[in-house]
């Protein structure tokens, strides 16, 4: 207490309203130029990203280094601004004396942000997901990956909006993902018909109104071409209780695509099956009663 009281006691009589003046000035100067710096820096990225679209890994490296850069020049500047207050460097003497402690403090409380920072630096190396990249996690965590920092990457949903996952987790669990090396989506479309049906017959119903689709590609190689193998291929998974249910395989050129192909497949088809006298079975109930 008694140190303490010395010390503020010493910058009273040293410290005058013109002094505070100028070291105010100088702050408002530094951070002025901090929040400039960043600004070019990021425009700068920015411009970058956009000539090297259509690379997804360089695109990828170049986001993750101007995270580390903007994070750097935030750290400088903070050390900057705190460097022109008085009595700070009278005070490196008791930090130093305390650095063990505090060491061991940062350190163990930091052990999940420095593991987030080395699973992102894994990450953008070894890439197993880029910038632009459609990823699943499980559960109903899908979209694409738009971010990439030192603590978290972010994912954009279907709805819009941003989920954040540590890299850590991202780094220790399995993810499916659908545009690393080719963006071509295989989708299933399960049908059932009943047994009373033609099975040939709605086969080629299913391949005709999956034709028609504009979203559909065609996937096949050359030599799936030049033996014939169908565009759409439609095979019998199973006899149901009610019903030999179908599964077509269609292709879209992504996951966004293969999802709606599958859509308008399930409305067109009912209408299609009706027309043509397809029994489409569902469930039913048969109630007996017995009169005593």
């Amino acid at each position: 207490m008694e140190k303490d009281k010395l010390f503020f006691e010493k910058m009273l009589s040293v410290v005058d309203l013109e002094r505070w003046g100028i070291i105010a000035v100088k702050m408002v100067c530094i951070y002025l130029i901090l929040m400039a710096c960043v600004y070019i820096e990021r425009r700068l990225f920015k411009k970058v990203v956009v000539r090297r679209d259509r690379y997804s890994a360089d695109k990828t490296n170049i986001i993750f280094l101007k995270n580390i850069v903007v994070y750097i020049t935030y750290g400088i500047g903070f050390l900057s601004i705190m460097q022109q207050v008085p009595g700070l460097h009278g005070l490196t003497s008791t930090a130093l004396a305390g650095a063990g402690i505090l060491a061991a403090a940062v350190g163990f409380g930091s052990q999940q942000a420095i593991s987030n920072i080395v699973s992102g630096i894994f990450m953008v190396i070894f890439k197993p997901f880029r910038i632009g990249d459609f990823i699943d996690l499980g559960g109903e965590n899908t979209g694409t990956v738009v971010d990439i920092s030192l603590r978290h990457t972010t994912i954009r949903n279907s709805e819009n909006r941003m989920i954040i996952v540590p890299n850590n987790v991202l780094n220790n669990q399995a993810i499916v993902n659908s545009s690393i090396l080719h963006s071509a989506t295989c989708a299933f479309v399960h049908v059932g018909i009943g047994y009373g049906s033609d099975i040939d017959k709605a086969v080629a119903v299913i391949q005709d109104e999956a034709v028609r689709h504009p979203l559909l590609i065609d996937n096949r190689s050359k030599e799936e071409k030049e033996s014939g193998v169908p565009q759409v291929v439609v095979r019998v998974m199973e006899w149901a209780d009610s019903s030999v249910n179908l599964r077509a395989s269609v292709w879209a050129g992504n996951t966004s695509d293969a999802f709606v192909l599958k859509c308008d497949l399930l409305k067109t088809l009912k209408s299609r099956f009706e027309k043509e006298g397809i029994e489409i079975p569902f469930p039913y109930t048969n109630v007996i009663l017995k009169k005593e």
